[in-house]
């Protein structure tokens, strides 16, 4: 599977998981944390391509319920921040050999007490514990921590 197959596949996934996806069109953030100016282009959809120089965001609206993309050069890595349907380009680490797996599956670690970064499918997907705890079946968060018990950070139910 090509790097740009992954990366409309992951998107795809991860943009499923919104309620009511059905009734709402996608709108989304584009965000260029790298030092790279990024060519956004559609994946077997219709809508225009965009370039994204470092430091740069450009918010999309498609009629559509996905947003398939592709991004080059594919020397960056991104995180999909659910909650904001927002997605940060950052420059991937240059030392790695590896050119599709940017992080390793179930990895986690804790974006200050309330959020938490976890790795599904290979990259990095930002949750606030609020939410992660309640579709868990909890009532609230506690907060995000390292948990001995599980030997990685993770957030603290009740």
């Amino acid at each position: 599977m090509s790097v740009r197959s992954m990366f409309a596949a992951v998107l795809l996934l991860m943009l499923c998981a919104c309620d009511n996806i059905n009734e709402v069109p996608y709108k989304g953030t584009f965000v260029n944390e790298s030092t790279y100016t990024l060519t956004i282009a559609p994946n077997s959809q219709t809508w225009t391509g965009f370039i994204l120089a470092p430091g740069e965001s450009k918010v999309v609206s498609l009629d559509d319920k996905t947003l398939l993309f592709t991004v080059s050069p594919a020397v960056v890595v991104w995180v999909f921040e659910e909650e904001t349907s927002t997605v940060t380009f950052y420059d991937r680490d240059p030392t790695s050999d590896d050119d599709t797996v940017y992080c390793l599956e179930g990895a986690t670690a804790c974006d200050g007490t309330a959020a938490i970064y976890y790795c599904e499918g290979g990259f990095w997907k930002r949750s606030l514990c609020a939410d992660a705890c309640v579709d868990l079946g909890y009532t609230a968060a506690v907060g995000c921590g390292y948990s001995s018990n599980a030997g990685q950070d993770q957030c603290f139910c009740e």
